[in-house]
């Protein structure tokens, strides 16, 4: 995703700390789940 790249940018240029990143991070990849299983659950109506 757009936002999980953009936030690894900010760690790698030192404007986050990985551990100020990880909550959002995890967040993400919650999401991502999400909306992988909602779109295979349309898919397969």
């Amino acid at each position: 995703m757009e936002t999980e790249t953009f936030l690894m940018l900010a760690v790698r240029l030192n404007y986050l700390t990985p551990v100020q990143a990880n909550p959002t991070l995890s967040l993400i990849t919650e999401i991502s789940k999400m909306l992988t299983s909602l779109r295979h659950r349309i898919l397969n109506s």
